[in-house]
């Protein structure tokens, strides 16, 4: 029987599934707003999008605040460049099922009322990036009109964020040991505890955590193998062109060197018929008239 893996995507699972909880929805927002001493779950309205279809638009976070505060969040082990345009998709998605709750329209006479939006990437994994992001600068070098500012949270520290990203630094490190296999999401469960990294979270809910790490469908795992694939396709499909190019090209070549032979035995015949002078015959060829005939040596 081929031997369980774990699936790369699992960190990202987990993390949805911590925050399917508003309790931890509250928690992150007490860390990202401890200046709001009074908010509680009952403030907070989780807007997560959830698509049942294949490719359609969906998110890691969102929640609203008292209808104060929009809040986006993605969670990210490989970075990924495009992150502030998908930010802006579901931005943009969020306000638009905003408007369809409270029954307003962007058509209206009015200015509608939405929550201020603040933006979040988690990142775990080990490329440098800054701690702020901009849609503008990342696609247009600063100089666009339209713009979107998002901040990166990626220090492991005992906030709910920088917790996540100690479980996921914890999974990369099991993971080189462990070659992926089933014993990387057990180890990652017990070194994580150990260590404090949502040790509430895994305590109540281990088994589901090693279940989820060994049992999701791996998306970036897949995608890798497809993109490898489709690598492997263009290099080969690469090399194929490469052939038919050089068909042509010699088969044109070759062409070419046929047509300056006849041209060259056709000009030698005027020659030798005393109808050209062996130096207009030369000209002709393009060439000197040592080269003539030297090419021409053949024919006599």
């Amino acid at each position: 029987m081929a031997e369980e893996t774990t699936r790369r995507k699992s960190k990202d699972s987990v993390f949805v599934d911590i925050f399917k909880n508003v309790e931890y929805v509250l928690q992150l927002y007490r860390e990202l707003h401890p200046e709001d001493t009074s908010v509680t779950a009952e403030d907070i309205s989780v807007k997560t999008i959830r698509s049942v279809l294949v490719n359609t638009l969906y998110n890691d976070l969102g929640f609203v605040v008292r209808d104060t505060y929009i809040m986006l969040v993605e969670a990210q082990s490989i970075w990924n460049p495009n992150i502030s345009l998908r930010l802006m998709f579901y931005l943009f998605e969020s306000y638009r099922r905003y408007l369809e709750e409270t029954t307003q329209s962007e058509h209206s006479s009015s200015r509608v009322k939405i929550p201020r939006p603040e933006l979040y990437v988690i990142y775990s994994g080990t490329k440098p990036i800054g701690n702020e992001i901009s849609f503008s600068e990342d696609f247009f070098g600063g100089c666009a009109d339209v713009d979107a500012r998002i901040r990166v949270i990626k220090e492991v520290d005992t906030t709910l964020c920088g917790q996540y990203i100690g479980f996921c630094r914890v999974y990369d490190e099991q993971k080189k040991l462990y070659n992926n296999k089933l014993q990387c999401a057990k180890e990652t469960v017990r070194i994580s505890m150990e260590q404090g990294y949502l040790k509430n979270y895994l305590a109540e809910h281990e088994k589901e955590t090693v279940t989820m790490m060994e049992e999701l469908f791996d998306e970036e795992y897949l995608r890798e193998r497809y993109n490898k694939a489709e690598n492997q396709k263009s290099l080969q499909k690469g090399m194929e062109i490469g052939v038919e190019i050089g068909l042509e090209k010699g088969i044109e070549k070759g062409m070419k060197q046929g047509e300056q032979k006849g041209m060259i035995s056709v000009l030698f015949s005027l020659v030798k018929d005393g109808v050209l002078t062996l130096k207009d015959a030369a000209a002709r060829a393009g060439m000197s008239i040592a080269e003539f005939e030297s090419r021409t040596a053949a024919l006599q």
